[in-house]
């Protein structure tokens, strides 16, 4: 991830939030010995343009590149990535974390939209999944939002995405080796007991717990209160917060405000040190430095023009703390 790509060229950049963040008092490492259910996962990727040595983005880049994240997998992916993958986290004695995010009617056809179109495929695919983790450790986050937006969908099509939530989590913990996450959304998107409802309506027998602020940006304490009240709701099961981009919490409200928006910083860095009693991990889910897709609010960003940075492409041009590695896989998050 040491490098830049964009579609406006050589964007000015601000980079020292970015190492504050990254340094900040709210972080806290794991003991040595301590057995936890979430280790650390493995970064893969990288930027397309590296920037010039020595230079304040590069320096900003390599921290964050240093600091594990987890992988996105979409119907592009198959038994075989999630075999390097995994079998990368392997070798580097880590432990891999995957995020399914390819069912059907995804984003309800929004920012994010896409995924397959069919129910057989999606069930076909996660199989592959499985295949392709075959049995080792790792961390299976399943369909960031695929729960709590749920509503757009007629009555049939939400039938149809339960019984696919609910194969997936038959499938994948079929092996004991796999922990799995079904997401929850947000603090402020359900009441506590109206996504505890959705969650069991899956089932949350045999999964690890779910997972919160994924690809959002509200603070770590406010997700505990949360993600608390929802465990307790459901007996306990336990849940893993996104802090990747939450260091300053979200923007103001308005319009797409959870869309790329300026001024935002780091969290703390992945462990699976708490302060939440069910809390397993605070884990880097979402790539902090991703667009989160097309905004079009219009504005523009320093020495980019347009303020329109599509999925896919490196966002170096806003000037908030995430702003120098902003490598777009697209994800609207309430």
């Amino acid at each position: 991830m040491a490098g830049i790509d964009g579609d406006c060229g050589p964007c000015r950049i601000g980079s020292g939030r970015i190492v504050d963040g990254l340094g900040g008092a709210a972080v806290q490492h794991q003991p040595a010995g301590r057995t936890e259910p979430v280790r650390r996962s493995l970064l893969v990727g990288g930027g397309r343009r590296a920037a010039p040595a020595g230079s304040a983005e590069q320096l900003a880049a390599a921290q964050i590149a240093a600091v594990p994240q987890a992988r996105w997998f979409t119907d592009s992916d198959s038994a075989g990535s999630v075999d390097r993958y995994v079998s990368a986290a392997s070798g580097a004695g880590a432990l891999g974390v995957l995020v399914l995010y390819a069912i059907p009617h995804r984003d309800c056809s929004s920012h994010s939209a896409g995924g397959f179109t069919e129910p057989g495929q999606y069930r076909a695919w996660v199989r592959q999944i499985r295949a392709g983790i075959a049995k080792r450790p790792a961390v299976v986050i399943v369909e960031p939002d695929a729960i709590t937006a749920a509503d757009c969908l007629s009555s049939s099509d939400q039938r149809t995405r339960l019984a696919l939530l609910r194969d997936a989590v038959r499938t994948l913990t079929a092996d004991s080796t796999t922990a799995v996450y079904l997401d929850g959304g947000h603090s402020r998107w359900l009441p506590p007991a109206e996504l505890a409802s959705r969650l069991a309506a899956v089932g949350t027998r045999s999964v690890r717990g779910f997972s919160l602020n994924v690809s959002n940006f509200y603070s770590t304490q406010e997700q505990i209160t949360y993600g608390e009240q929802v465990s307790s709701l459901l007996g306990g099961v336990h849940y893993i917060i996104d802090t990747s981009r939450n260091g300053l919490g979200p923007a103001p409200d308005g319009a797409l405000n959870w869309c790329d928006p300026p001024g935002r910083a780091l969290g703390a860095l992945p462990t699976a040190v708490t302060a939440g009693t069910h809390s397993d991990a605070y884990l880097w889910i979402k790539r902090p430095g991703e667009s989160d897709g097309a905004c079009h609010r219009g504005e523009r960003r320093p020495d980019c023009g347009s303020g329109v940075t599509p999925p896919g492409s490196w966002n170096a041009g806003s000037p908030d703390a995430a702003g120098p590695l902003r490598h777009s896989h697209p994800g609207r998050r309430g």
